[in-house]
């Protein structure tokens, strides 16, 4: 073989050897450094939970209510009619006065009426006489039973006749049967009236405003949770608010629209509150434990159910399911939780059941408070 394939030969081998040698001298560092590697992203990977806000949130009394829609009427109203005749001689009040109970609204004129209650005085002063000497005369047995009990029955139609006179006189005074607000007068001084006048047209009218009445209806459901003397109150139309009492709880429903009538009574001293408004009214039916919570931190779980994600004592997810039972301004009421949960506010979207998690509970630690 000639000296230069030796060499050739040589060389070959010898880069081969020097390739091979660099090699497998770098495969035990590299495989030693790419397991620490592994075990130390590992660790890594336990110990990054991830991390999401709480906040502490505890049960409050939550009255449940009632709010449907009613008016307002008078508590009594009435027609104002003449019991007498005669022409009307003056009117003693406007409409739209409040009158007390007693007062007169307009007056009658007398004409003969004087003369004719000292025509009935007289007459009863007469039989009374003629039945005191028929008395004596009875007793002595001078004079018959017959003719003694006629004595009795003139003096007695005599008085009669004196009451009938004297009504009379008193009807002449038209006043108001009870204090409120005369809402209308349909007489002018001149007028005549007989009695009976209008039969169907009252000469005015009279509303007792106070108390004033709410009235509403309520469905066959919530009706059984209403009675008597529970508290209730009022949004006027006008923007106030009134405090009342349920009065009356209808027992029979409207066949139209099976409802049942209540009404709540409100004081109106001041007659402030006019007869026909439009009102909301609001009533308690029952006091239960709820939680006030943002809407923002509510969850849907895999089958739809709507409900919020807590954080147990393990640092663990769980959900809860919950029932809306008022939507307010700032938030919502709900049931279905214990009374006190560490609810997660922030970041429960990235997060699953069972899942354990770096709770970090922020400032206040607990939600707003309810309005």
């Amino acid at each position: 073989m000639k000296s230069s394939h030796i060499l050739a030969v040589v060389l070959a081998i010898g880069a081969a050897a020097w390739v091979l040698s660099g090699q497998l001298g770098n495969d035990a560092p590299a495989t030693a450094s790419t397991a620490t590697a592994e075990l130390s992203g590992s660790a890594a990977a336990e110990e990054a939970l991830t991390q999401v806000r709480v906040a502490t949130s505890t049960s409050e009394p939550y009255v449940i209510v009632l709010s449907v829609t009613g008016r307002t009427e008078a508590n009594r109203e009435v027609g104002l009619r003449v019991q007498t005749s005669g022409r009307i001689e003056a009117i003693e009040v406007d409409e739209g006065d409040v009158v007390e109970e007693g007062d007169v609204i307009a007056r009658i004129a007398m004409d003969d009426r004087p003369e004719r209650l000292a025509r009935a005085q007289a007459v009863v002063e007469q039989f009374q006489i003629a039945f005191d000497a028929s008395s004596e005369l009875a007793e002595g047995g001078w004079r018959a039973e017959t003719t003694h009990a006629e004595a009795n029955a003139n003096l007695r139609d005599a008085r009669a006749e004196l009451a009938r006179v004297r009504l009379d006189i008193g009807r002449t005074d038209i006043t108001a049967p009870f204090s409120g607000v005369l809402n209308s007068v349909g007489i002018e001084v001149g007028d005549v009236v007989t009695d009976g006048f209008g039969e169907n047209d009252a000469i005015g009218e009279i509303y007792d405003l106070d108390p004033i009445v709410i009235v509403a209806a309520v469905n066959e459901r919530e009706v059984s949770y209403l009675s008597v003397g529970d508290l209730g109150s009022a949004h006027l139309i006008t923007g106030a608010t009134v405090e009342g009492v349920l009065r009356f709880v209808g027992q029979v429903a409207e066949p139209e629209t099976r409802t049942y009538r209540i009404e709540l009574e409100v004081a109106n001293e001041d007659h402030a509150i006019r007869a026909g408004m439009t009102t909301d009214v609001v009533l308690p039916l029952d006091t239960i434990p709820g939680h006030f919570i943002s809407p923002s931190a509510l969850s849907l779980a895999d089958d739809g159910t709507l409900g919020v994600k807590l954080v147990d004592e393990n640092n663990v997810v769980r959900f809860a399911p919950i029932v809306i039972v008022a939507d307010v301004t700032g938030g919502l009421w709900v049931t279905g939780l214990a009374r006190e949960v560490t609810m997660i506010t922030v970041g429960h979207d990235f997060v699953a059941e069972g899942e354990t998690v770096e709770p970090v509970r922020v400032r206040g630690s607990s939600f707003s408070e309810a309005p």
